[in-house]
């Protein structure tokens, strides 16, 4: 495989540095009239046209991603095992005190944790085999 040169162009008759796209041509002939043009697609939302609803509110207001508050459970500190704790979530969301996509949140994070205690336990008893044998 051919290597060019440093310094030298792969393709001489290309498009020459500091060449602006077509795209970025015509960001700067809309610049000007941007205040004016958002102001039209404004009023025109405002007399009932969802076409331009929709996209200024696409556009200026992206949907916000989800995000749960602070949950306090204190029966989970004095729950055991891991069992016991899924129940302790279910039962708050069963009583209204935590809402079920956080509750299942949490159920899948215990379940991670129940998969990485298996392999911690799988891993100590290997060790054990492996000093047994030498």
């Amino acid at each position: 495989m051919a290597k060019f040169k440093r310094g030298q162009s792969g393709n001489p008759a290309g498009k020459p540095r500091g060449a602006r796209s077509r795209f970025t041509k015509m960001r700067e002939k809309l610049e000007a009239d941007l205040p004016d043009l958002l102001d039209a697609t404004k009023q025109a939302a405002l007399d009932g046209d969802m076409t331009a609803m929709r996209l200024l509110l696409e556009r200026t207001l992206p949907p916000q991603k989800a995000t749960a508050a602070t949950v306090n459970i204190p029966a989970l500190e004095k729950a055991s095992g891991l069992t016991e704790k899924a129940g302790v979530v279910l039962a708050a969301v069963g009583r209204g005190e935590l809402p079920p996509d956080v509750g299942a949140s949490l159920v899948d994070g215990l379940t991670r944790m129940a998969k990485l205690k298996e392999l911690d336990d799988i891993e100590q008893r290997l060790l054990a085999l492996e000093e047994r044998q030498q």
